[in-house]
């Protein structure tokens, strides 16, 4: 893997810790940290074979199917037009 693409996994990882050490929901920092976690395992591989063994891990964890909810449905809002009455011509 290029240094190029270890740089952006690292910076990637550090911004995670950053978003985590900001927020302040305890379920969105552990999600953060487990990002920046990963991230850092992509940065750090030995060679090419386990980089991309990490980056399908890595996808395959964040690949869950996704349920479709219908939307719900709205009334459509009209717009009211301003009516302009002519001015008159006196």
């Amino acid at each position: 893997m290029a240094d190029i693409d270890r740089e952006t996994c690292r910076r990637a990882a550090a911004e995670c810790v950053e978003l985590a050490r900001i927020t302040h929901d305890p379920a969105k920092k552990e999600i953060l940290i487990t990002h920046a976690q990963e991230w850092l395992k992509l940065a750090y591989s030995k060679n090419d074979a386990e980089f991309e063994r990490h980056l399908a891990e890595m996808n395959d964890a964040h690949m869950t199917p996704v349920q479709r909810v219908p939307m719900q449905q709205q009334p459509m809002q009209q717009q009211q037009q301003a009516k302009t009455e002519p001015e008159d011509a006196t």
